[in-house]
């Protein structure tokens, strides 16, 4: 997705066409052609996503109708007409699963062939994830369908590839080099910054000893150099959704290459391939260890709920595992993966700037008027594909698991808060009037808590461009921003919620003490955005050691202005971060310049290091946390300030491309502080 493509405009009413792309200049070769080389290893690809150019269901019915047929049809006309030219084209492991599924048997028949001449080939990964989204079990899960798939063709899948998602989590080494995989490319969107790591490199994680190389392109794919100086990979793609090469396209591609690499030795071949080049070369090779993050993630912010029952899911899935209630190699604990998976999965619906534009609808009132107009309801219906996948998944599962998952997923949703009748002005003295509770245990500080709304402007925007892009386009404009926004009521602003009721009560489980929250006036921002209720809750543990906390947002309507809410921890004298992130400890202090500095998607905790002790913060709920400045549209490749704490992002629509503009409804966030022994 956000390609820079010019994208030909279809008529709206024409949804189950895919919208035809421009052809795509291809990216310079990132090192210079050289007469030295003698092989040229050639990768032909497909960038696919899930939905962005049309609805997620017609694009995947694309490839199965038209896309794969195609690709065995050139592979097959180059390889029978005998000349050097030969097309391998490579795709994820996932369209392979879904085209055996649903083509006719005379077509798998084909699908077969062209596997077995080593015309098709997938990759490691089932589609591009961002990565630290998903948990270790669900991301372990989704890497079996490649086995899967290796087991029935007698096929070794040694390599993995991910485009377009800038940075990936340093957790996803363990488990992609226990599953064989010894190669990970990764393309990055053209105008991201790219980590500051060398390009081709051994990723190695630490606490496990293991590792994967690790190649980097500052796009989708180009030429690279590989340090023997002797051996070329080039990436030649085709973009977003756009389908295989020509059989012209291929003996044209051949014709480039011979003359950039006179005398080298062209192969089309898998990414295989390039692992096995590289294995030799891999005592060579510079060492990284530190964290590179997602500058992506959040994205991820945009659909709380759905996030909730993904977070859920994964909880149930990896419990079942744990307890052998679910063999994670069986087709049913694969196929739930994978389809849960889709959550992770990198395009979050239809392309904004083609589909929903209206750029000039983003006051309320306009934005309401037009809700039930074509390109709105689009928006919606594409968002809604996505949310499908969620039951799709449970409906995978043995049926004694699929009660124990809806069951999860109802309790999931909140109900209204009954309103205090205890005035603000008698507040329990642990809480100050913005609602933050001074927690202290055993002399280890924090203030705990503190409802924010935020809200964003052109300037913004402007700022976050000016420190985060490498190149100008016009698409990354659109993608990433809001044009238009300058002239919508938008402002940049920030309000604290505060106390307008509380109480304190006492059950078996010890005291209780309730809030409920408002946000105060502020002429720069429309009251009619804001949640209908705002209920805060703490309970403290009897030792003095815990605290529980319970954040309900309360019918939030509707609103296409650039907005977020936000949940703060600020303790005292923070020294160090640790996040749990797909099933690793992360060190968040160590983090490669261009990645991800100020935002990360933790799995369960996130570990406040003070001189004092370490404060442990889990949520089953919230998973977004900023570190330092409480802001989504920082980018920095400097280290944050840990005196301003971190603070979980619970909302936010700041993204645009194909990530929800909107939400409404109601959520609950939990959270559980606790201050861990000093051996852990």
């Amino acid at each position: 997705m956000n390609r820079p493509l010019r994208l030909l405009l279809a008529p709206l009413c024409a949804l189950s066409l895919l919208l035809p792309l421009a052809a795509r200049t291809a990216p310079a070769p990132d090192t210079p052609a050289s007469p030295a080389v003698e092989r040229v290893l050639v990768v032909f690809k497909t960038h696919l996503d899930i939905g962005f150019t049309d609805l997620s269901s017609s694009v995947e019915q694309r490839y199965v109708d038209h896309f794969i047929p195609r690709a065995i049809e050139v592979a097959r006309a180059l390889r029978e007409a005998g000349g050097e030219e030969r097309y391998v084209w490579t795709t994820g492991a996932w369209l392979i699963d879904a085209y055996r599924r649903q083509a006719a048997p005379e077509a798998v028949a084909r699908l077969d062939e062209a596997i077995r001449c080593g015309d098709l080939a997938w990759n490691g990964v089932p589609y591009t994830l961002q990565s630290e989204s998903a948990d270790a079990a669900l991301y372990t899960g989704m890497l079996r369908l490649s086995q899967r798939l290796d087991a029935r063709y007698g096929k070794r899948t040694v390599a993995a590839k991910m485009t377009d998602v800038p940075g990936h989590t340093r957790a996803i080494v363990p488990l992609l080099a226990d599953a064989g995989i010894r190669l990970l490319h990764v393309g990055t969107n053209p105008v991201a910054p790219v980590p500051r790591i060398p390009s081709v490199c051994r990723w190695r994680d630490r606490p496990s000893g293991k590792e994967i190389m690790l190649m980097y392109n500052g796009d989708y794919g180009s030429d690279m150099l590989l340090p023997d100086g002797r051996t070329a990979v080039a990436i030649v793609f085709t973009y977003d959704n756009q389908g295989p090469h020509t059989v012209e396209g291929v003996r044209g591609i051949y014709a480039d290459l011979r003359k950039r690499y006179p005398g080298a030795r062209i192969e089309a071949v898998s990414l295989n391939a390039v692992a096995e080049a590289l294995d030799a070369m891999r005592d060579s090779l510079p060492v990284v260890e530190s964290e590179i993050g997602d500058t992506w993630i959040y994205g991820y912010g945009s659909a709380p709920l759905r996030m909730a029952r993904f977070r859920a899911l994964q909880r149930l899935h990896a419990a079942w595992i744990d307890a052998g209630r679910l063999d994670p190699a069986s087709d049913a604990a694969v196929d739930f993966a994978v389809r849960l998976g889709m959550i992770a999965e990198h395009t979050w619906g239809a392309d904004i700037k083609t589909f929903l534009q209206n750029w000039d609808a983003y006051d309320l009132d306009t934005f309401r008027a037009r809700r039930l107009l074509p390109p709105f309801r689009l928006a919606e219906r594409s968002w809604q594909e996505l949310d499908d996948n969620i039951g799709k998944a449970v409906a995978l599962l043995p049926e004694e698991l699929q009660a124990e998952a809806l069951e999860a997923l109802l309790a999931l949703e909140p109900e209204r808060p009954e309103p205090i009748r205890t005035p603000a002005e008698r507040l329990p003295e642990e809480l100050d009037a913005e609602g933050r509770y001074r927690f202290d245990a055993a002399g280890v500080g924090c203030l705990a808590g503190g409802v924010a709304y935020q809200t964003y402007s052109a300037d913004d925007y402007q700022r976050f461009f000016d420190r985060y892009f490498t190149r100008q386009a016009w698409w990354a404009i659109s993608d990433y921003g809001k044009p238009g926004l300058e002239n919508s009521a938008a402002r940049s602003a920030t309000l604290e919620a505060r106390v307008v009721a509380s109480e304190r009560t006492s059950d078996a489980r010890g005291e209780l003490i309730r809030c409920d929250m408002a946000f105060p006036a502020d002429t720069r921002i429309d009251a009619r955005v804001l949640p209908e209720a705002v209920r805060l809750e703490y309970r403290p543990s009897t030792d003095g050691r815990s605290l529980d906390i319970s954040l309900t947002l309360h019918r939030k309507p509707a609103n296409r202005l650039p907005e977020a809410y936000w949940f703060s921890f600020r303790p005292e004298r923070l020294a160090g971060l640790v996040a749990e992130k797909t099933g690793s400890r992360i060190d968040l202090s160590d983090v490669a310049a261009g990645g991800n500095r100020r935002m990360h998607a933790i799995d369960r905790y996130i570990d406040l290091q003070t001189p004092q002790g370490t404060l442990r913060i889990t949520s089953p709920d919230a998973f977004l946390v900023a570190v330092g400045e409480r802001h989504a549209l920082n980018y920095s490749t400097d280290a944050p300030d840990l005196e301003q704490g971190i603070h979980f992002c619970l909302y936010d629509n700041l993204w645009g491309t194909n990530f929800s503009m909107w939400w409404e409804g109601s959520v609950r966030y939990r959270f559980h502080v606790e201050l861990l022994p000093a051996t852990k």
